[in-house]
């Protein structure tokens, strides 16, 4: 399998500010994805990025494979950019979990929290 860590675990910011969240991989990652779980808990595919870099409105993810790292910015944020988002590789175990990074606006840092989700599985990207 591949461990993922991401990070900042907690981030909380003003709107209008700028951020990058990133992952690390133990090993070779393949088929990279970001995710993004809204506050409604919708699951919200962003992006695939195997390699290289892609940028979709005010969002730029980056993938550097031979680094083992993925990064995503997001400029100008907004309050719907709020929620926890998470990358996804292709590995050989599906069950492991990968890190996750909770958005939070409005909350004091006593309440703040971060937390692991799964994967979803059988989601495919072309």
């Amino acid at each position: 399998g591949v461990d993922v860590e991401q990070r900042p675990p907690v981030l909380s910011l003003q709107e209008g500010a700028n951020s990058t969240l990133q992952c690390n991989f133990s090993t070779y990652p393949q088929n990279v994805n970001w995710y993004l779980k809204n506050p409604g808990g919708r699951l919200i595919h962003l992006v695939y990025v195997p390699s290289g870099t892609k940028q979709f409105g005010r969002l730029t993810a980056t993938t550097v494979p031979t680094e083992l790292r993925s990064s995503l910015h997001i400029s100008s944020s907004q309050t719907t950019d709020s929620g926890t988002y998470f990358c996804a590789v292709q590995h050989s175990a599906p069950q492991a979990p990968a890190a996750s990074t909770q958005t939070l606006r409005g909350l004091s840092p006593s309440s703040s929290h971060s937390h692991t989700v799964k994967p979803p599985q059988g989601i495919c990207s072309a």
